[in-house]
């Protein structure tokens, strides 16, 4: 009798889910798989007793095909601390995989944070917005018996086009790392969505947005104008070449915004 055997993205397809989440339910040995090489094939029958479902034995994947991820130093401490957040809720509610949904309530959890100040520069209650995301992730599956690994939480496709124009975002800005701002940016750019709809009917637009994030780094650069860091010794001429491009692109921004500060009729001390 002849096993046919599947690839985690045959597997992924049919199950109309992430590959990373597929790799995810290997990692904890909920679905079998056996090793070829360094890729891993899942048997027929073992797809079959995982949909049953039934408790699939322990195996773990090591390295095996590991999904794409930007390094940890790519990005801001803020957009750190957001992604964290947005892992913590997918392990809380038992969901099975990141969603858009997710990204956006680690961008607005912290009180202060540059999500909830730009909200605010736009005239919008963060806590409405809050309350409506939160219904949102209410509504997403769970699965009880699932407990993922940290660093192995699935990602929804819908995030992978999130994550490519967070980074375009930070490259066109000339921007040394992936900040909160552009993972906010990014999603409210999505032509559809949970995520997006709720912004839109809060009244926030890709513009609006822009420039509320303008306002709010103005703002925070008038009270603590920024040094110039140090470029690491590997990096030498690339990194201070890169540094001075955006220190270019900050005195810019900050003469667009005496210019708006200075227009004719405007009150000036």
């Amino acid at each position: 009798m002849t096993t046919e055997y599947l690839t985690p993205d045959e597997v992924a397809k049919h199950l109309q889910v992430s590959r990373q989440v597929v790799y995810n339910w290997i990692n904890d040995g909920r679905l079998r798989a056996v090793k070829a090489g360094r890729t891993l094939r899942i048997p027929q029958y073992a797809l079959e007793a995982f949909l049953q479902p039934v408790n699939a034995g322990d195996i773990s994947t090591g390295d095996i095909e590991p999904g794409p991820q930007f390094p940890r130093e790519r990005f801001t401490a803020a957009a750190q601390a957001a992604i964290e957040a947005a892992h913590k809720e997918v392990i809380a509610r038992q969901h099975l995989q990141a969603e858009v949904e997710h990204s956006l309530w680690g961008l607005l959890l912290p009180a202060g944070g540059v999500a909830q100040q730009a909200l605010e520069r736009m005239g919008i209650d963060p806590q409405v917005v809050i309350q409506q995301v939160d219904q949102a992730l209410a509504k997403l599956p769970t699965d009880a018996s699932l407990q993922p690994v940290r660093n192995m939480i699935g990602m929804a496709p819908t995030l992978m086009p999130i994550m490519q124009r967070m980074e375009e975002l930070a490259s066109e800005g000339m921007d040394l790392q992936i900040d909160a701002s552009h993972i906010f940016i990014a999603i409210v750019e999505q032509p559809d969505g949970t995520s997006a709809q709720i912004l839109r009917s809060a009244g926030v637009t890709p513009e609006r947005l822009r420039n509320a994030l303008l306002e709010v780094r103005a703002a925070q650069l008038a009270t603590a104008p920024p040094s110039a860091p140090q470029p690491p010794a590997h990096r030498g001429a690339a990194w201070e070449q890169r540094i001075e491009q955006q220190l270019t692109r900050l005195e810019t921004e900050l003469a667009a915004i005496r210019a708006l500060l200075t227009r004719p009729g405007d009150e000036t001390k």
